[in-house]
């Protein structure tokens, strides 16, 4: 399989309503067999379109204190390196980091805990302002929209359609474009593996 195409959509969709959803239930419902969508799934997993499957939990269940919502205005070009720290929290359930350099936070904790959370993380002179804001309901329900999703090649940037090629080096699978996508990244690792043994 090289590209994305519409059964790997539906696959996508249906894994992301239910990762538990049993290979025979996708494959029904998106008329291959079981023995197809699992290669599908797998192959998706390998060119990294899969990340992982994880478990959803509501920690505000699990916390004390209220579910709130930062949002920390920070100094210009250090939104990056605040978004990582933040994330680091324990107490921090999502963070998303805008163009503009704003990065708010789906917190887990009392009000009288923020700053103590977010001078622990992060380097309080980047941040010139936050706001703590009570949150009465949020909902997370990822979706791959109507847009169209492709696979980046490895090489060039540009997306893989059905005339890409899949190239296996080391324990890696890697999608390129075309041929001399393939040709060039095949002598990139020959290069790299070259070296590495002369060292």
């Amino acid at each position: 399989m090289t590209g994305i195409d519409d059964v790997d959509r539906e696959i996508l969709e249906l894994l992301m309503d239910d990762a538990r959803r049993p290979y025979r239930e996708i494959a029904a419902a998106v008329d291959r067999s079981p023995p197809t969508v699992s290669e599908r799934i797998e192959r998706l997993w390998e060119v990294g379109v899969i990340e992982g499957f994880s478990l959803d939990v509501d920690r505000s269940m699990l916390v004390k204190g209220s579910t709130v919502l930062v949002e920390l205005d920070v100094a210009p070009g250090a939104a990056a390196a605040v978004a990582d720290g933040f994330a680091e929290v324990p107490a921090v359930e999502h963070v998303i980091e805008t163009i503009e350099g704003t990065v708010l936070g789906l917190v887990h904790a009392r009000e009288s805990e923020i700053r103590e959370l977010l001078t622990d993380a992060i380097d309080e002179e980047v941040i010139r302002e936050y706001s703590v804001r009570l949150v009465s309901g949020s909902r997370w329900e990822p979706t791959l929209g109507e847009t169209p999703i492709g696979i980046e090649c490895a090489v060039c940037g540009k997306s893989v359609d059905s005339g890409g090629v899949s190239i296996d080096l080391g324990e890696d699978t890697y999608e390129v474009r075309c041929s001399s996508c393939a040709t060039e990244i095949e002598a990139q690792y020959e290069e790299l593996s070259g070296a590495a043994e002369d060292d």
